[in-house]
């Protein structure tokens, strides 16, 4: 390429298969006509991508000794090879150079043209000859040819014939020549190579980085222009736009002149967004089969799709990720289509994105109830579960949230009671506070939740052998850990698929018995709750972070500290981090995807005060699979790890060979009342297994069989692809 190039900017364009062809076909006229045609429109000159002073030593050292291929003119009228002024450069104007062919017929008459149009009647040829090429192009002619002497073919025979010489891609034009001899027609092929490559200049060509440009043509550099390996080229180009931005960027692929100097230029037509529109339509009233009015202000979406860079070339993967973000923190639109369209009175390469959205219902109330099996076996009152949901989803119009409801179970308590604990639950959710430039969310929630401690306090899986005293006995089955909490939470994305999480919560929390009544100790009159009172409280901060990435990577980084504000809050510092990352392996034709090694890893630690319910448990369906949950310990410290292999016997089902392991890393005696001492737990162990994973529609089922190192087996299903 030419020294005084320099880097390219380029302008893209969206182009559909078929005009990728026509341009290519329009591309190879061009250089086998030797066609000068103008670019509409010229973005700025492009870059070399080699050399011109490198690329025109090496053709003077390749012509040494070596004939120059002619120019179509030299042919046409019977010159000599000359230097770039029409010069003889040391050779006879009358000398042809056929390589090989009859040399007594150089400036001779060769006869007619002969075109598919020419005659119908058969032809009877004699011999073949081969005009304008070097003994090495000859030789390459002579290879494709597939016509003999001595045989009658058609005109359209030496059409194709013509035809399949021009596909070797090194010559500018190939004619074939036909003179009437006594023993028939005497054909001559008559050819006109390109020029040496002195150097390529592209215009306009901003989706493919300078680096891949050079590397592609700098092999061509100094040998006869091969107009094949050219489009195999822009073919590569088109095919990186693909890869890399998830689309065709290149609309159309122009040669800007001649190649008649040795140099390549080129004229490239990008795609370039120069607008995004948003158009909503209406939900519909399902009572009454009418529009109703639309709620979501335009300047809400679009402030989603501001990082689009106008009058840049667009950029598929970010794009598709923008919408993907988009529509998980908009749940008030149903799927949305989005299209790149041209809009009257600008340029063809200017294009506008087009986002077409469907509203849907905002507001509403839900309601609903069912039956428990197990509260069946105890009465029907106790087996009946109820909530009732207040929702709106698009407030103000900008999308933000707010749900309130409410969740009532009655439970049979230890003296034959029902109990009925309501739960309560208000979360507002902003998922862009004033559409700032930082793009941070916002989240005010009170909560109140009511969970089992049978992960911290249940009995190990070998309770039985063990004769350890059993929790589940009347009483004590249902002992569990109250919560209430206020939290502030603000998050936002940062580089390279982090995001951020900042926090602030109160809570208060207490232990209940089976009758709801406030309890202090556990089955083994160990204190449940750190303070001692009937309420643990505590005023926490948190910061996360979190990064997703390629190959399904995840990592979660959290740390967490209770402020003392009071002498009896708590006072303690969590962290937790938790990794997952999957290889390919190997890729079959007979498989829908490559088996896959999944290896996940988490672990946490806890210094200060820190109640026995809230301590680490290890084993069970999100840990190591193969124990009840907590199975394995309670403790401050923790650590599991598993390795998985997935193989997909077909796209909806994948069949799952796993290891898991985890530990308390001896910090179990470090728990207030040693939970998992008590009874009996190992405090560490492993298991092995199979599983399979069905996909239907969107939701995975997944069926996990393990066998832990106790020689015990145990089930586990869930909802998810991946176990914890």
């Amino acid at each position: 390429m030419s020294d005084d190039a320099g880097a390219s900017r380029r302008a893209h364009s969206f182009s559909a298969p078929q005009a990728c062809r026509r341009s290519f076909a329009e591309v190879r006229r061009a250089l086998e006509g030797g066609v000068r045609s103008t670019l509409s429109r010229v973005v700025r000159p492009g870059l070399a991508s080699a050399s011109a002073s490198q690329a025109t030593k090496s053709a003077e050292r390749s012509s040494r000794g070596v004939r120059r291929p002619r120019r179509v003119a030299d042919v046409a009228f019977g010159r000599g090879n000359g230097d770039e002024n029409g010069s003889t450069n040391g050779q006879k104007g009358g000398e042809s150079n056929r390589g090989g062919s009859d040399s007594n017929k150089r400036g001779g008459d060769l006869g007619k043209e002969v075109t598919a149009d020419s005659t119908d009647k058969p032809l009877l040829i004699c011999a073949f000859d081969i005009a304008g090429a070097t003994p090495e192009q000859e030789a390459m002619i002579r290879e494709v040819m597939t016509m003999k002497p001595n045989y009658s073919y058609r005109a359209g025979d030496v059409a194709q014939e013509t035809e399949r010489i021009k596909q070797i891609g090194i010559f500018r034009s190939v004619r074939a020549l036909g003179k009437d001899t006594r023993d028939g027609l005497r054909m001559t092929f008559e050819v006109a190579p390109f020029e040496h490559m002195r150097g390529v200049e592209m215009y306009g060509l901003e989706s493919v980085p300078v680096k891949a440009i050079e590397e592609s043509f700098r092999p061509m550099m100094g040998k006869p222009l091969n107009y094949t390996h050219v489009l195999d080229t822009l073919r590569r180009f088109k095919g990186y736009t693909i890869a890399t931005k998830n689309l065709d960027c290149i609309e159309n692929i122009h040669l800007a002149e001649d190649v008649s100097d040795g140099v390549l230029r080129l004229g490239f037509t990008d795609v370039v967004v120069d607008d995004v529109k948003v158009e909503i339509e209406p939900s519909i009233n399902q009572k009454t089969g009418k529009e109703n009015k639309v709620l979501s202000k335009p300047e809400s979406v679009l402030a989603y799709f501001q990082h689009i860079q106008r009058g840049k070339s667009i950029n598929g993967w970010r794009v598709a990720e923008t919408l993907r973000s988009f529509m998980a923190e908009n749940p008030r639109f149903a799927e949305p289509q989005l299209n790149v369209v041209s809009r009257p009175g600008k340029q063809a390469s200017r294009r506008t994105l087009l986002l077409q959205l469907k509203e849907k219902a905002c507001k509403g109330i839900t309601g609903g109830g069912g039956m428990s099996a197990r509260g069946l076996s105890e009465g029907i009152f106790s087996g009946f579960a109820g909530y009732l949901t207040v929702y709106h989803n698009n407030l103000f119009g900008k999308g933000q949230m707010l749900n309130a409801g409410v969740e009532a179970t009655p439970k049979k308590g230890g003296r034959g009671i029902t109990v009925v604990r309501p739960q309560v639950n208000v979360r507002y959710h902003d998922p862009w506070v004033g559409f700032g430039p930082t793009r941070t969310s916002r989240t005010i929630s009170i909560e109140s939740a009511s969970n089992n401690m049978k992960a911290t306090h249940g009995v190990s899986s070998n309770a039985d052998e063990t004769g350890a005293p059993d929790i589940t006995a009347p009483g004590l089955s249902e002992i569990s850990v109250q919560r209430f909490s206020h939290s502030l939470e603000h998050s936002r994305p940062l580089l390279n698929g982090w995001n951020g999480t900042v926090s602030v919560g109160f809570n208060r929390n207490s232990v209940l018995d089976n009758d709801g009544n406030l309890t202090l100790f556990d089955a083994y009159g160990a204190p449940v709750t750190f303070s001692g009172t009937k309420h643990d409280t505590s005023l926490t901060t948190q910061l996360r972070f979190t990064y997703g990435g390629p190959n399904a990577a995840q990592l979660v980084l959290s740390a967490e500290q209770a402020l003392p504000v009071q002498p009896q809050w708590l006072n303690y510092t969590r962290t937790f981090a938790k990794a997952r990352r999957s290889f390919n392996l190997f890729n079959s034709s007979v498989l829908p995807g490559p088996m896959q090694l999944v290896l996940s890893s988490k672990g946490g630690n806890v210094i200060g005060d820190l109640p026995p319910y809230d301590a680490f448990s290890i084993g069970g369906t999100a840990s190591v699979r193969g124990y009840n949950d907590g199975a394995i310990g309670v403790g401050r410290k923790f650590v599991v790890g598993s390795a998985e292999a997935r193989l997909p016997f077909t796209t909806a089902l994948t069949g799952c060979l796993f290891f898991d392991y985890g530990s308390d890393l001896h910090s179990g005696p470090n728990v207030l009342g040693d939970p998992a001492g008590t009874r009996g737990k190992p405090g560490s162990g492993f298991s092995y297994g199979v599983a399979g994973i069905f996909e239907s529609g969107r939701i995975p089922f997944r069926f996990d069989y393990a066998r832990n190192d106790q020689g015990s087996g145990r089930f586990h299903f869930s909802l998810s692809r991946d176990f914890n």
